[in-house]
């Protein structure tokens, strides 16, 4: 099934059994629209994002849900609030910290307090197909991600069709009734990583929290928030493996975070694959290698 099929299928659905979120879809945007939105972005929209912008653009309405927790953000406001979480990250990384939200990402599905987020990402050339993944941002912890938007389109819609995703008319919300046999749909696809079904334990552990968490000072607190979002999207250097690391890997690493700030196991291993020596200047253009003779 295409991505406009799913689409034109959930919308009947939705049209039938959750009037709320049909009423509240926008009309979709153009392929023109869509590159305008998008012109000071640095990279380019898969084509089942852009299929997705096309069939509607968002909820008029984000306090109506689309998945458990989730509503779908327009494209203006999903830019919007990564900009926002660009800017953190850049002003995070001047500070000597990690980019901890890079640019490829984008938000288009959010919870009202912009936590849970289903994020995909952009890539320097149009792909077929974006990975999509669910988090919960402040605490850094990933829930469930599908190696194509695609495929999680299609498990919800048949999650809604099977009654294990239950629509709240009164309150316009979609609520997880049964975890395990979402999960069972979601492992019909290719999945990135599921840890967990929904937010609601990482909730529960907030109420957990011990005065001297909560009491921990600023920085210290952002520390270990970076040190989470940073695992949590694979960039943080504690979680490469020093004896299977790859170079395309380590690479990754380096735009984040700088090499001198690895640990020295991962720093020797760059520097085995031929990595930059961390500290050491970048190499002048078309510089020759010493030759033999110099002492």
């Amino acid at each position: 099934m295409s991505v406009p099929e799913t689409l034109a299928q959930l919308e009947q659905w939705l049209k039938t059994h959750y009037r709320a979120a049909h009423g509240s879809l926008q009309p979709g945007l153009s392929d023109a629209e869509i590159d305008e939105l998008l012109s000071d972005w640095p990279h380019r929209l898969s084509d089942d994002v852009r299929a997705l912008y096309r069939w509607h653009d968002g909820f008029e309405d984000t306090q109506v849900e689309l998945l458990p927790g989730l509503s779908f953000l327009p494209l203006a406001q999903a830019l919007e609030l990564a900009r926002m979480l660009w800017a953190a990250s850049a002003a995070q990384a001047q500070k000597g910290g990690p980019d901890f939200f890079p640019k490829q990402l984008l938000p288009i599905l959010s919870d009202e307090a912009n936590d849970v987020l289903l994020l995909v990402q952009g890539d320097e050339a149009p792909l077929p197909s974006s990975p999509a993944q669910v988090v919960a941002l402040q605490r850094g912890q990933r829930l469930y991600a599908f190696e194509r938007l695609d495929d999680l389109l299609r498990a919800s819609l048949a999650l809604l069709q099977r009654g294990v995703y239950q629509i709240d008319q009164d309150r316009d919300r979609v609520e997880l009734a049964d975890a395990r046999a979402a999960q069972t749909e979601w492992r019909k696809y290719r999945l990135l990583y599921l840890e967990q079904a929904e937010a609601a334990a990482i909730e529960d552990a907030d109420e957990d929290l011990t005065e001297d968490d909560t009491d921990l000072p600023e920085e210290v607190q952002a520390e270990q928030l970076m040190s989470n979002l940073m695992s949590m999207l694979g960039l943080h250097p504690d979680d490469l493996d020093p004896s299977t690391a790859t170079l395309d890997e380590l690479n990754d690493l380096a735009e984040m975070v700088p090499p001198e700030a690895w640990p020295e196991a991962l720093q020797e291993r760059y520097q085995a694959l031929g990595g930059r020596p961390p500290g050491a200047p970048d190499p002048a253009p078309n510089a020759l290698p010493p030759s033999e003779d110099t002492p």
